[in-house]
């Protein structure tokens, strides 16, 4: 869904969920009003549902979920609502007013005990009906009002992440951009080879992506003749071919804890196993995609580090 749809779809939803809150709109519009709502989320149970609500059910739905969910199971089968919520609201008010209106027959005798007995058996089965029919509303507006507001939250959360990720694409993109080697370039040609598909244009994108990690070693650690020690003595190499090495030491010189460096350092090192393996072998396009953002965020990051403390 593109910014501008979400946008509308969110406005949406929002009306809707306050038209349903405030009792606004009679429950036959509402139901219109989510028809559209169920259209523009591609929620295919929403609108299934829906449409029932509008049109009715059929023989094949007694028992069924949404025959349940909305209380058309209680009673005898004899009894069976199977009209949509959008036609029952409209019957509520005349059943009410018959009822209003009644007027018990005018006869004595034996017939009086009689059209009393009847009388009473026929208003109280007009009392029963209105009964189950405000049930069934008050169930689907709840149901209503359920499914509006999932889709609000989840629009509200979307918009909080695009917020939140653009934020942070124009910090990482400005650091980025003050690399040499043009770093962004090679961004965009792997993103240009995932879009494209195919297993070899992929393969293009991983090792974009590999020299993109090779140009943030060169960068942010030059390669030196100087070694290093591990934790257990070990001499740790960090001269042009020891990438990886360098841009660890690179996290070692600015990260002042140890949890958030070695989940950098980690995370670095499966990222440059997995492109590297993927410029031979075949990556699918979701892993691919997941891949590249992977890069980019935690590339961001780690470039980032010398920066910050500059700034602090």
């Amino acid at each position: 869904m593109k910014a501008s749809e979400r946008t509308y779809t969110l406005e949406l939803a929002d009306e809707l969920l306050t038209d349903i809150e405030l009792s606004r709109l009679p429950l036959d519009k509402l139901l219109l009003k989510a028809s559209r709502l169920a259209r523009l989320t591609g929620d295919d149970s929403f609108s299934t549902w829906v449409k029932k609500e509008i049109y009715g059910y059929t023989r094949a739905d007694v028992g069924s979920f949404f025959w349940k969910r909305t209380k058309r199971n209680l009673g005898d089968d004899k009894d069976q609502v199977y009209s949509g919520a959008a036609y029952l609201v409209t019957q509520i008010g005349p059943l009410e007013e018959e009822v209003r209106s009644f007027r018990f027959p005018d006869v004595s005798g034996d017939k009086a005990v009689l059209a009393l007995r009847e009388t009473r058996g026929y208003l109280n089965n007009i009392r029963e009906l209105t009964s189950k029919h405000r049930h069934i509303i008050s169930s689907v507006t709840n149901y209503l009002h359920e499914f509006v507001a999932k889709h609000y939250h989840l629009l509200r959360f979307s918009a909080q992440q695009d917020d939140m990720f653009e934020s942070a694409r124009q910090d990482i993109n400005k650091v980025l951009d003050s690399m040499p080697g043009e770093a962004l370039s090679k961004l965009d040609s792997a993103y240009t080879n995932i879009s494209a598909g195919d297993p070899e244009s992929i393969a293009g994108a991983m090792n974009s992506i590999r020299r993109l990690i090779d140009a943030v070693a060169d960068a942010v650690f030059p390669a030196t003749g100087v070694t290093r020690s591990d934790g257990q003595g070990s001499p740790i190499k960090l001269g042009n071919q020891n990438r990886l090495n360098r841009i660890k030491a690179h996290i070692d010189d600015h990260v002042d804890s140890k949890s958030h460096g070695d989940r950098l350092k980690r995370a670095i090192s499966d990222l440059y196993a997995r492109v590297s393996t993927g410029v031979h072998n075949d990556v699918s396009a979701t892993e691919a995609s997941y891949l590249f953002l992977s890069a980019y965020v935690l590339l961001g990051e780690i470039i980032s580090l010398g920066k910050q403390e500059v700034e602090e």
